[in-house]
């Protein structure tokens, strides 16, 4: 039996009311409704005057340049065939290129796709219509030989050397996908997958006749930098190592977007950023510190939005560490800590993060309210650390000196630990440093001894709605040498992530949740906030609470 299961699995979840989607109401369409209101009670004279202002005021919210500036120096490809798990590729793309539609807690926002529907009761079939009258930037029609085309450069490990988790399940690559009709795909599945609509929705459509068909095209340095897209922006050009500019595309089937330019600005240095947003160089930036949030929140000239992340830091223990075989150590360390604390350290208050309980954030589909997470107990912590020798030794902390608030966090949990009798040594890495150590266990598809480290702290997305989509974190042969997870634990991810029935996945995903904590495998620390200051002359940047921000860029306008 058919049924629309993507709105039929949020009906069932669904806590908060449906996020902003769509083309917002334009300045001129409110000028206009506040003239007819304001025929009631004035003079025709004072009339025409009120509508000669709006129609004024309208037009000087048209246009404008909105700049974005991101963290990155480069982008590898101006077409997103490689963004996964990238949020400066995302935010580079977002502006040029739809993705099919999205999935999240607070419902399904409908792109380049109009429908999804399962067309069988096991699971693996369904059929997606996408949206009529879609054009790519260069006027030709998106069609669902564009859907077969991309699925299958996703599926070839030469572009990216491996094949993308867009369309790879619990392992299993997409089984099939078929042309129906021009606007018609039947997708089949090898198995089922809880998390299969938040995956898949995500993909960010390529244009086949761009690329003549061809399936590896890392190497088309040409075709990929023509950047031929499907968003509300088309390319108007790339500055290499300093900027994106992007221009109206005023056939976009979603309806024109208000701005004239988008510009994407490569800007590593954040002082820079920061120089440059005062400068009125760049529309808006991020801000990580108490201290600079309450200075541009006195600010007129700006508004702060905090965004909830879906982003989850964590401290993890390296399983490759004889130590950490011992239960009672991992339980000493996740009792020792007072995440509270933490976050008023690290963070400086709930506006930039919230105290985290599990793996999950606020923003998963499934997510366990009712969870305390780990309480503080320092004599129960310090005796089960005695017992199973921490006190005997010093213990190294790693974190990635690129991300913030890392470095404050460290030095917390350092000090928390050495009030059980703990020693702990504190060191920072760059990125390639820092995820050679992490990753070790598993990078490369093997296994390379690193006990250089006993603790580290990191950060996990949530860019999708369903847990399922974090088994590739936490579950496989390699990784489990270096993270721990229980047998009880592995059971319930496979049984959680292949359930069709919702009341039964519900349920499933929410004991996980407790029996991750049961396992000691982790210390959840913070659900992140994305807090952004931007200039107060641009609207509606929080139309759609979701990050990489601005999905939707014909939502912001500029007064």
């Amino acid at each position: 039996m058919k049924r629309r299961v993507i709105a039929f699995l949020l009906a069932m979840t669904m806590t908060v009311s449906m996020a902003a989607c769509g083309s917002s109401s334009t300045s001129e369409e409110t000028a206009e409704t506040q003239t007819t209101t304001s025929t009631e009670t004035e003079t025709a004279e004072e009339t025409a005057a009120t509508e000669e202002t709006a129609e004024e005021s309208a037009e000087s919210s048209e246009g404008g340049t909105f700049i974005v500036p991101i963290n990155s120096s480069s982008i590898t490809s101006l077409t997103p065939y490689n963004i996964y798990g990238s949020d400066d590729g995302q935010m580079a793309a977002n502006p040029c290129y739809d993705s099919l539609f999205i999935v999240s807690s607070t419902g399904t926002r409908w792109y380049l796709a109009e429908s999804l529907e399962a067309t069988s009761d096991d699971g693996c079939h369904y059929r997606m219509k996408l949206t009529d009258g879609a054009l790519w930037h260069d006027g030709e029609p998106i069609t669902a030989d564009d859907v077969v085309y991309t699925v299958n450069v996703l599926l070839d490990p030469s572009n990216t050397g491996s094949q993308s988790q867009y369309v790879v399940y619990d392992g299993d690559p997409i089984a099939s996908v078929e042309k129906v009709d021009d606007l018609t795909v039947d997708i089949t599945l090898a198995k089922p997958y809880s998390a299969f609509e938040s995956e898949f929705g995500r993909i960010k459509l390529l244009p086949e006749h761009v690329f003549g068909g061809q399936i590896c095209i890392k190497d088309m340095t040409e075709e990929l930098n023509m950047a031929i897209g499907s968003g509300p922006f088309k390319l108007k050009e790339y500055n290499e190592g300093e900027s994106i500019v992007y221009e109206r595309f005023d056939d976009y089937y979603r309806g024109a977007a208000s701005l004239d330019q988008v510009v994407i600005k490569m800007m590593p240095d954040l002082s820079a950023q920061e120089a440059a947003l005062q400068a009125g160089e760049i529309s808006m930036m991020r801000v990580t510190s108490q201290t600079k949030l309450d200075k541009y929140k006195a600010d007129d000239n700006y508004t702060v939005y905090s965004i909830p992340e879906g982003h989850l830091n964590y401290l993890t223990f390296n399983y490759q560490c004889d130590i950490w075989k011992n239960e009672d150590a991992r339980k000493a360390v996740c009792l020792a800590l007072n995440v509270d604390e933490i976050i008023m350290g690290a963070y400086g208050s709930e506006e930039l993060a919230v105290a985290a309980t599990n793996f999950c954030s606020p923003e998963n589909l499934y997510y366990n309210d009712e969870m305390e997470g780990y309480q503080q107990d320092l004599e129960e912590a310090k005796r089960l650390a005695e017992e199973s020798g921490l006190t005997d030794m010093t213990l190294n902390y790693i974190y990635f000196s690129a991300r913030p608030n890392m470095k404050e966090t460290a030095q917390i949990v350092q000090q928390q630990l050495k009030q059980i009798g703990v020693e702990v040594n504190i060191q920072a890495y760059d990125t390639s440093e820092f995820f050679a150590h992490l990753f070790a266990a598993w990078r490369g598809g093997k296994t390379t001894e690193d006990t250089s480290w006993d603790l580290a702290t990191n950060g996990m997305d949530s860019l999708n709605a369903d847990p399922a989509t974090k088994m590739s974190s936490w579950k496989g042969d390699l990784i489990q040498n270096g993270f721990y997870m229980s047998e009880e634990t592995s059971a319930l991810w496979e049984k959680a992530a292949q359930s069709i029935d919702l009341t039964e996945r519900e349920e499933l995903y929410k004991q996980l949740q407790v029996q991750m904590n049961e396992d000691y495998s982790l210390y959840p620390m913070a659900n992140t906030n994305y807090v952004m200051v931007a200039r107060k002359e641009f609207k509606g940047l929080d139309a759609i609470e979701k990050y990489p921000v601005f999905e939707d860029y014909t939502q912001i306008t500029m007064e």
